[in-house]
């Protein structure tokens, strides 16, 4: 079964041949350990070298910057993106930086601001040429997936998560006018990345921290809930899969998600509580899991064996009757050994294969 099938099916619930791969490749080392060097950004062509060379089934390729941009830079290591939030890079942070100051922190800053246009040149350009790759890598090619922002993360990225704490109760109109921004940038880079050919979407929107959701539910429906459902109603309308990608605390969520019409959940991130038994169980009929394997203890801190056992813990609880994908509960960042994140793969690749027909 080719890697592109296997996953895709996966995210079906059908029957594979074994349990699918996939990361989030945020690791340099990796990269040389993999391809013989370390890019200074993340980029197609490298990620797809990696990819096929730790035998992955998918790959991420988000919605890119519009050709010929260059961030403006206000120091050496701070700089501006298109929405026009500041960074700060360091070589910890690769390849996502954190935001230090935002653009919109009240009405007055909402009235003349324009977000970023999302048909512009060049935002295809990393997706077309993982698509190009891809379709000369005969048997070894793998499902592309496209990515874009939720409005709730991108919320954050523009007024940051104090105000938006404010804003929930001093001016929550505020809040569903941002949900709104993001949304004229994600629904026409939805319709682009599906035209251009990728297998599924990821709509990357961390909603909960270490031990619960970051709103209440009553909250979360009223501002943010609408334009998830649009993003993944556009992502479903182009024939597409859509995967969720949220971090942290979310099973007060999940009800409301998974009726939105998602295909997979990620990461299930074991050390916000989010056990994989239980999500199996409940809503394993209806949505793919992808992840679960720690990223903050086992896979940093363990051995390989401690790294195998947790995997083979996994297999056994969501490998049975399908949509499971192995993958770390976050990414594989910089803290963790590449022999452990070998150690993840080998395992799942080894032993989770199906023996009879799911």
């Amino acid at each position: 079964m080719l890697p592109k099938e296997r996953f895709l099916r996966a995210l079906r619930r059908q029957p594979t041949d074994r349990v699918p791969m996939f990361d989030f490749l945020f690791q340099r080392p990796l990269f040389q350990a993999m391809i013989g060097y370390m890019p200074d950004s993340y980029n197609a062509r490298d990620a797809m070298a990696c990819t096929y060379a730790l035998g992955l089934d998918a790959v991420w390729i988000p919605y890119g910057a519009f050709a010929g941009w260059q961030p403006p830079r206000l120091a050496e290591n701070i700089y501006q993106d298109e929405w026009g939030t500041t960074f700060q890079s360091n070589e910890a942070a690769w390849p996502i930086d954190a935001p230090i100051a935002y653009p919109l922190l009240d009405r007055a800053d909402l009235a003349s601001y324009r977000p970023p246009d999302p048909t512009l040149p060049g935002r295809l350009a990393e997706i077309e040429e993982a698509l190009a790759i891809n379709a000369a890598a005969g048997d070894r090619q793998v499902a592309i997936i496209g990515g874009v922002g939720g409005p709730f993360t991108q919320s954050w990225m523009i007024t940051g998560y104090e105000n938006i704490a404010l804003k929930v109760y001093d001016d929550p109109g505020f809040l569903k006018e941002l949900a709104a921004l993001n949304n004229q940038f994600a629904l026409p880079a939805v319709r682009a990345m599906a035209q251009a050919g990728v297998d599924a979407i990821i709509v990357s929107e961390d909603l909960g921290d270490s031990s619960r959701e970051f709103l209440r539910l009553e909250q979360f429906r009223e501002l943010y809930l609408p334009s998830i459902a649009d993003i993944v109603h556009e992502i479903t309308a182009s024939g597409l899969p859509a995967i969720l990608h949220s971090c942290g605390h979310i099973s007060g969520y999940l009800d409301d998600l998974v009726a939105t019409g998602l295909s997979a959940v990620h990461p299930l991130q074991r050390t916000a509580g989010m056990d994989l038994a239980t999500v199996k169980a409940k809503y394993g009929d209806r949505i793919c899991i992808i992840g679960n394997i720690d990223s903050s203890r086992t896979l940093p801190y363990g051995t390989p064996q401690d790294v195998a056992a947790e995997v083979r813990e996994a297999l056994r609880i969501a490998m049975p009757g399908g949509g499971f994908v192995v993958a770390s509960d976050h990414s594989l960042h910089d803290g963790i050994p590449v022999a452990n994140i070998l150690a993840m793969f080998d395992t799942a690749r080894r032993e989770g294969v199906y023996e009879t027909r799911v």
